[in-house]
């Protein structure tokens, strides 16, 4: 008998955006998660930078996210689970299931870090 493991990986993802909708057929859920992920080196095109990437996800992984102060960095449980799209297409997609950091962080910026100012120890006399 053989071991087959499952197709369940973990990404950490920059999440910039949230959103979902219900299907009006079927009543069903859609939940995605966008966020932005470097353009590979090689890519075809001549494409450099950053570009916005979409994941589907559990309705319950949006409930995790908080963006109110922000964009944040998240790293999620995926699994590849079969998804129709609205024209009736079933493929296999990566599913954004769980957030497993319990904090999600925030980006750190270039702010100007709290300067301390020497205390001067003289007393005056």
């Amino acid at each position: 008998m053989f071991a087959i493991p499952s197709a369940t990986s973990t990404t950490t993802l920059f999440v910039i955006k949230t959103d979902w909708y219900a299907a009006k057929d079927t009543g069903e859920i859609r939940a995605s998660v966008q966020a932005l992920a470097p353009i590979p080196q090689g890519a075809t095109g001549n494409g450099r930078g950053y570009e916005i990437t979409e994941y589907a996800a559990d309705a319950s992984v949006l409930e995790q996210i908080d963006l109110s102060r922000g964009p944040i960095v998240c790293k999620f449980e995926a699994d590849v689970r079969p998804m129709t799209n609205r024209f009736g297409r079933t493929t296999n997609t990566q599913v954004l299931t769980k957030v497993i950091q319990d904090q999600p962080t925030r980006p750190t910026t270039a702010a100007n870090p709290q300067q301390t100012r020497p205390v001067d120890q003289t007393k005056p006399q």
